[in-house]
């Protein structure tokens, strides 16, 4: 009995000590709501404002990266050795947790913020799990927003129509239309979403009318998603694009080429 206090007591001493030096965060609540930063996407849109705009330019795009860290921990070592004459911003496809949990979104911030380039993202369906998509709003903003790289702009919103139990809130269809009719003097339009329309985790009663919001513009080129994990490409007759990013555990991305109207995509492995 004895020695059983005397390790109780040497648990309670050391306990502190060996939480302060795991690798990861600790978090004391599920329900805990302390994201290591906040408003993470207007922090890199005034970033991206302070480049130089280019016709011609690449931009990168990860997604799914919810328990990747080591692989993510790759991706930061990896793109930080491109030129950045050369790569613009990295754009993320949603997902950034499995739970949507808090400490899983400052998991993320811990290798993302070493990245010298600006990331911008969406929610994943999985980042509305719990009050993840409270945190989420801390964490990196608004679901729902646009911004501009010369000519062209990109429009980024929540399509993750199950976790609202398809209840014609999401995708916000409203919002994209008004959106998209503001932009007809960009030379091209991109979207980021995390689940694409032909996905079932959409709603389907919408998905047509997305369509059509859509490819009514002639300067959409290009929309981008997660979600399933593996790389689908594919275009419409109009030759507008629909890309899925595969998760970063497939130590995969996209590379996005920008020539004036014409945008080109590539799958990439590090």
């Amino acid at each position: 009995m004895h020695n059983k206090y005397i390790f109780i007591k040497w648990f309670i001493l050391f306990l502190p000590l060996f939480l302060g030096s795991c690798k990861r965060n600790f978090q004391y609540s599920v329900l805990e709501v302390r994201p290591y930063e906040n408003d993470l996407n207007n922090k890199a849109i005034a970033a991206i404002k302070e480049l130089t705009p280019k016709d011609t330019f690449s931009f990168l795009v990860i997604s799914d990266t919810q328990i990747a860290y080591d692989e993510l921990q790759d991706f930061v070592e990896h793109a930080n050795g491109l030129s950045e004459d050369s790569i613009a911003f990295v754009l993320h496809g949603g997902d950034y947790t499995d739970y949507g949990a808090n400490f899983e979104y400052n998991f993320y911030y811990d290798e993302i913020k070493k990245l010298k380039f600006p990331i911008v993202g969406t929610i994943g369906n999985h980042d509305m799990l719990g009050n993840g998509r409270y945190i989420y709003r801390k964490f990196l903003g608004s679901e729902e927003f646009t911004f501009e790289y010369g000519n062209t702009a990109f429009v980024v919103f929540n399509s993750n129509s199950r976790e609202v139990a398809f209840d014609g809130s999401i995708p916000n269809l409203p919002w994209l239309e008004q959106t998209v009719n503001s932009l007809k003097q960009k030379k091209n339009i991109v979207y980021l979403s995390h689940i694409s329309p032909q996905n079932s985790d959409y709603d389907q009663r919408m998905a047509e009318r997305h369509k059509n919001i859509v490819l009514e513009q002639s300067n959409s080129r290009l929309s981008l998603h997660g979600h399933t994990h593996s790389y689908e490409y594919y275009e419409t007759e109009g030759g507008f694009k629909y890309v899925v990013v595969p998760t970063i555990l497939k130590r995969s991305y996209v590379k996005v080429d920008v020539a004036d109207t014409t945008l080109t995509v590539h799958e990439l492995f590090y």
